[in-house]
């Protein structure tokens, strides 16, 4: 009992697994129905046709062979025998003759035609059957046996050559060719030959040839039907993998892949499922990228801090922001501080290439992610990020303008959320900002790191010139710099 349950419980599964793949009322049922249904329906009518012409066929040989066997029989006895055929009554007897010579007993090349060959001769004279293989079921012959009237009148007196697939000799059916002996002047028929062979007997043979040829059309049939079955499945499965890849996609999942069997397709599908790939590209554009800055933007950034986070991936969230950054568009407009966002994005982009993704927070503020980094090489790599954003010139209207910008860095820890890692990263910032901006501010466990960097020129008391280091730093590792800007707006 408990094995028939596994059984019809697998059964089930593998029923449902191919309503998965193939649908209970789908296209595959449809494509099937338009392709092996007028597939069935051309076989049978082939085979209705194939039936009547191998018939056709068959009958038609088995009348050109009974001819030529006639033909055989009348000039093998008109070479043995001279003169013409006769016969001799007496009371009951009748004795057969051609020329001088007694044919009566002249069963021997009949005989063995028919023993080589199946079929049975009768030699008649006038409307008597004289010579014959014929015999009943006791062995004897049909001998001194009248024949049809009609075809009497058909082959004697019309002296025609005749052949008929309805002839009944002995209770049996026979398919039969009557040829007439004609006088050695020609004038008259004195007889005829008729051979002939059993109706059943082309029968069985046009059944044979009908047979084999509806067993080949039987044998192509199934092998279209699955050759067809398995193109078909082939398709619907090619369409079941993009239907499979767009839903990924509609339920928000835009990093999954098309199935590389379905991409590398040189056909419509293939160009299809290429085509959804990229369309996949552009809602991921539209969704994950910045539309102003084109980078990564806080969706983007949100879903692969929570990504690291549950795979236990270790990172350095670093967030910064662009120092007096009002200013941009209250004294030049907002198409400078459009350029001004679009070239700190680029900086930032290039800058943080070897080290994970640059994504814009939200206005003038950028969320930088450290894959695999400890916070102090994270750190380092900002300081690196920031001085290529002191370095660079944003030209607007003619007009040459610097920027600096704050970050706060933070390391990930397993005791906090994501949301949690990000608001350290953002109180570190807050302290940038406190601390005189231009600089980066990162916390390694209970020691607080302020890395800065003064612009060239700028010193404090007691900094060293090389390398602006506040003296009193050096072995924290506290870089410290001045908030000076070139072509920078004053604060208000």
């Amino acid at each position: 009992m408990k094995d028939d349950k596994k059984n019809n419980k697998k059964k089930k599964n593998k029923i449902a697994r191919v309503k998965d793949i193939k649908g209970s009322n789908s296209l595959y049922a449809g494509m099937l129905w338009v392709t092996l249904f007028p597939l069935v329906i051309y076989g049978i009518v082939i085979m209705i046709y194939i039936s009547f012409t191998l018939t056709n066929d068959v009958a038609k040989e088995a009348r050109n062979n009974l001819r030529n066997v006639s033909y055989t029989v009348k000039e093998a006895y008109g070479n043995m025998y001279e003169g013409d055929y006769n016969v001799v009554i007496y009371g009951d007897d009748i004795d057969f003759y051609k020329g001088s010579s007694d044919m009566t007993e002249s069963y021997g090349m009949i005989d063995s035609i028919h023993e080589e060959t199946g079929l049975d001769i009768s030699i008649f004279f006038l409307d008597t059957r004289l010579l014959t293989t014929v015999r009943d079921s006791e062995g004897n012959r049909f001998l001194k046996t009248g024949i049809n009237p009609a075809i009497v009148t058909d082959v004697v007196t019309n002296r025609k050559e005749m052949f008929y697939d309805n002839i009944v000799i002995g209770n049996e059916n026979y398919y039969a060719y009557y040829t007439p002996l004609m006088s050695e002047d020609n004038d008259t028929a004195l007889g005829m030959i008729g051979v002939a062979k059993p109706a059943s007997e082309i029968s069985r043979m046009a059944f044979i040839a009908v047979a084999k040829s509806a067993l080949i059309i039987v044998a192509a049939m199934v092998i279209t039907a699955l050759l067809i079955i398995r193109f078909t499945s082939g398709i619907i499965a090619t369409i079941k993998k993009i239907m499979k890849f767009t839903n990924e996609i509609a339920d928000g999942d835009l990093s999954t892949e098309l199935d590389p069997a379905v991409a590398n397709r040189s056909d419509e599908l293939g160009e299809l499922g290429r085509l959804v790939t990229k369309l996949r590209g552009s809602l991921r554009r539209l969704i994950e990228r910045d539309a102003l800055t084109g980078i990564y933007n806080r969706r983007y950034a949100v879903n692969k801090l929570n990504e690291f986070k549950n795979d236990g991936i270790r990172y350095c969230v670093t967030i910064g922001d662009i120092d007096f950054f009002k200013k941009f568009n209250d004294s030049f407009g907002h198409e400078c501080g459009d350029v001004v966002l679009k070239e700190v994005a680029r900086v930032l982009r290039e800058g943080m290439a070897p080290f994970g993704y640059a994504t814009r927070w939200g206005g003038e503020e950028f969320l930088l992610i450290f894959e695999n980094m400890d916070l102090d090489a994270a750190g380092l790599a900002t300081q690196g990020v920031l001085d290529k954003i002191r370095a660079l010139e944003v030209n607007h209207e003619g007009k040459i303008h610097s920027v600096t910008m704050s970050f706060g860095v933070a390391a990930s820890d397993k005791e906090r959320s994501m949301d949690e890692d990000v608001n350290a990263a953002d109180m570190l910032l807050y302290e940038a900002k406190e601390g005189g901006r231009n600089r980066v501010v990162f916390r390694a466990e209970e020691e607080k790191e302020d890395i800065s960097k003064e612009e060239a020129g700028d010193t404090e008391a007691g900094d060293t010139e090389a390398g602006n280091i506040d003296a009193g730093n050096i072995e924290a590792g506290n870089i410290e710099a001045g908030d000076t800007e070139a072509e920078k707006p004053e604060e208000a």
